[in-house]
């Protein structure tokens, strides 16, 4: 008995020692830390040893690769990371690299999505960061200016045109060069469309340029317009129509970020509606994805089960619960999801839970940061040991079934541990990141407003670093405070705060106050009793006869006062100019097409051409000293010099737009442009696909097969090259508003290139030998 007494006794101190370690009671916080800076250091400097300035390391062979769009991509990543990790010195080295090296305008195709959370976000990051380095040379007006800054503002600007679809939806790849190449497909994957607030909202805050923000939040809207009666979004969609193409709803690939940029983008910029649109999916996804604490695939309109698979980008789920307080939720999903730590080390990419087994050929870990980013979230908010147990687990697996000779490879299957020659950038900008900060409880990125630095700037003071940092999915934290102070309304509350310190009358107030006025002294009083005395109408009248008194003004100071500030807008109502336009297109469309009507075009456009050039010579661009209807009088009777050209329904492909004395009015074009493409295309119906852009004789260049218009936009305010937060702010509401500023061009919406009509109709000639490219269509 005493025997079975004694063998009982250890098996309990056994289960007992095992549950103390289970806790993560055992877990050296400072030992992690070190362990993971260690890794991070072995993969970066691997990294600038055999691959920069390529994007990314091949782990096994040693050797660069560009992935994502040659910019040195892993650089760009682990910019923050190396300031996060205490080390400033290098950080200032990696800063110099990345603005000598990085080319904005390459002539290579990039994703829309990848620039933006890699290189525009870790841009804008290193940039806010850059004033906690010491020594770094700032610029007078940082944090809103900076070489970082206009480096992320130059890249973002080279996306911009992938934003101008019908939808607002952007398309999913574009040339940094030229734009959006004419064959681009429209299908995008949901998170494509709704991953850009963080970014473009911040470049928008620092910059004072709006389109950024309005691009992404014009794109969030349409996403939101398009969801299913039970509330639901598919995978992928067409960005032109806004048709669903893959109809299948979930939390994971191509739809996860969509959801986390909703809740994050409510905290950052304060946008309730935002958050709101968060919880009603949160709800349409308990209702109809979740099943017990895991997540399926469904159809996005009946909410049948379509895959019961887990996939590893879903972790990130419990993180942003955790974020908007539902901490219970969110860890009741992650003990789920932590039976996969438990059972591999790591998170395959696909589990299949009916099978209860990694998907075959989707095995893999690459080194994704998903689940040590909910780890982090959820550690921070309960201080639950259990977290850091995973965390440490998770370190353990890497470390031992990733390490190469010169940097961590992609695990190709976590049943046995297997490798292939791959490391992502993320791997560096997050995984290694929240990892790190999961054992680094003292982390600048963790403070939760016990303190803050001030800085004198050229807006006046600001607070920064006050803790509330958001991460973008790239994990690159946003400051908000240095947002604030960058921001228009910042600068509409220091305007505010100034115009009452100068105007209010403090003495006015003491005097006047009646809860004040028993504690006056009785000269004050009788002080106070003299000057209503002298202000009232019967003294006034006493003294000089009359109340009506008459002021004889000195000429001289009238002609010394300053004249009134001239607005330097001209508005031009262009009503007439569309009514008329369209009258003489309509007349055409009646009449049959002439024959040979395509030889006739050049001799009307000949007459057409010696206006242009005749409004050219009076000016460069429309001022204030053209008057309006003499400037639209000319451009009737350019319409009308052209009114015998038959409208031809036709279709418009691989043709040379001819560039010759035309270009001498580009600003006119640009005009009348804006207007067929607005007012007088669509009445038609015209398909018309853009050819190349040529002179006579000249061999089209590669620009012509893509398009660069970028998406108009209600600009709130404008930029400037020195000091953008004291720019002048204008609203440009009229979509035809002429600016006669001398440092801008003719008009305040984008150029449209040569997509009119009347341009197509004027200047085309064959690109080879052939007839010319033209295919009638019966009307």
């Amino acid at each position: 008995m005493l025997l079975l007494r004694l063998v009982a006794l250890y098996c309990l101190f056994s289960v007992w020692a095992q549950c103390e370690e289970a806790s993560g009671l055992t877990v050296d916080v400072d030992a992690y830390r070190e362990k993971v800076r260690r890794m991070f250091y072995h993969a970066y400097n691997g990294y600038l040893d055999y691959a920069f300035p390529y994007d990314e390391l091949k782990p096994i062979s040693c050797k660069g690769v560009d992935t994502w769009g040659s910019f040195s991509l892993t650089l760009i990543d682990a910019l923050d990371t190396l300031l996060v990790m205490g080390n400033a010195t290098e950080f200032k080295r990696a800063v110099d690299l990345v603005l000598a090296t990085v080319d904005p305008e390459a002539n290579v195709n990039v994703s829309v999505f990848e620039t933006n959370i890699r290189v525009v976000g870790g841009l804008l990051t290193a940039h806010m960061m850059s004033g906690r380095v010491p020594g770094m040379d700032l610029e007078p007006g940082w944090p809103c200016s900076g070489p970082l800054l206009r480096l992320a503002e130059r890249m973002a600007d080279r996306l911009l045109p992938a934003f101008n679809t019908d939808t607002g939806m952007p398309f999913g790849t574009v040339n940094l060069r030229y734009g959006v190449h004419k064959t681009e497909t429209p299908i995008t994957c949901t998170a494509g469309v709704g991953t850009f607030l963080l970014e473009f909202g911040a470049l928008s805050r620092l910059t004072g340029d709006q389109q950024y923000e309005q691009a992404a939040m014009r794109a969030l809207d349409a996403l939101w317009k398009s969801r299913s009666p039970i509330g639901l979004v598919g995978n992928h969609i067409n960005v032109q129509t806004g048709v669903w193409t893959a109809t299948d709803s979930g939390i994971g690939a191509g739809v996860d970020s969509y959801f986390e940029y909703l809740a994050k983008g409510a905290l950052l910029f304060q946008r309730p509606h935002l958050m709101k649109q968060f919880y009603d999916y949160e709800e349409a996804i308990n209702k109809h994805v979740r099943h017990e604490d895991w997540f399926h695939w469904v159809s996005m309109t009946k909410g049948t089960t379509s895959l019961p698979i887990f996939q590893s980008l879903e972790a990130f789920w419990p993180g942003v619960l955790t974020m908007v307080g539902k901490v219970d939720d969110a860890s009741r999903i992650m003990l789920q999801y932590s039976s996969l730590i438990r059972r591999y080390g790591v998170p395959p990419e696909f589990y299949h839970l009916g099978d209860q087994e990694p998907v075959n050929g989707r095995a893999a870990y690459p080194l994704r940061p998903e689940m040590a980013e909910s780890l982090m979230y959820l550690y921070r908010a309960t201080d639950d040991p259990h977290w850091l147990e995973l965390a440490a687990q998770m370190v353990d697996t890497i470390e031992s079934a990733a390490k190469t000779s010169c940097g961590y490879a992609t695990v190709n299957k976590v049943q046995e541990h297997s490798i292939e020659d791959r490391m992502e950038s993320f791997f560096l900008a997050e995984t290694t990141k929240y990892l790190y900060l999961i054992f680094d409880p003292e982390n600048f990125l963790h403070n939760d407003g016990s303190y803050s630095r001030e800085i004198q700037t050229t807006n006046g003071p600001c607070i920064i670093e006050a803790g509330g940092y958001i991460y973008n999915t790239e994990a690159h934290p946003l400051d908000p405070a240095i947002l604030h102070c960058c921001s228009a309304k910042r600068q509409a509350e220091r305007e505010s705060m100034t115009k009452f310190s100068s105007n209010i009358d403090f003495v006015s107030l003491l005097y006047y106050d009646d809860r004040h006025w028993s504690e006056k002294s009785k000269d004050n009083q009788e002080e106070v009793k003299d000057q209503e005395k002298h202000d009232s109408s019967d003294y006034i009248k006493q003294q000089y006869g009359s109340e009506d008194l008459e002021f004889e003004i000195d000429p001289s100071l009238v002609a010394a006062a300053p004249a009134p500030t001239q607005n330097i807008y001209e508005r031009v109502d262009v009503k007439d100019f569309i009514k008329k336009a369209r009258t003489l297109d309509e007349e055409a469309a009646k009449k049959k097409p002439a024959k040979g009507w395509a030889k006739e075009v050049p001799n009307y456009t000949e007459t057409i051409k010696e206006i242009f050039a005749e409004i050219a010579a009076e000016t460069d661009y429309f001022t204030t000293e053209m008057p309006n209807w003499q400037l639209l009088t000319k451009l009737i009777e350019a319409r009308s010099n052209a009114r015998d050209v038959q409208v031809v329904q036709a279709r418009i492909t691989d043709a040379c737009v001819v560039l010759d004395n035309i270009g001498d009015s580009a600003a006119l074009r640009h005009f009348l442009g804006v207007i067929y493409k607005k007012h007088i295309y669509p009445k038609y119906s015209i398909p018309y696909t853009r050819g190349a852009v040529c002179l006579i004789g000249e061999v089209p260049i590669e620009a012509d097969n893509y398009f660069r218009e970028k998406p108009e936009f209600q600009i709130e305010s404008s930029k400037t090259k020195s000091n953008r937060s004291k720019e002048r702010q204008f609203r440009f509401e009229h979509p035809y508003e002429f600016e006669t500023h001398a440092d801008n061009l003719l008009l305040t919406a984008p150029i449209p290139g040569f997509e009119s009509k009347f341009n197509a109709l004027g200047f085309i000639s064959p690109r080879d030998n052939g007839s010319a490219a033209i295919e009638s269509i019966a009307q």
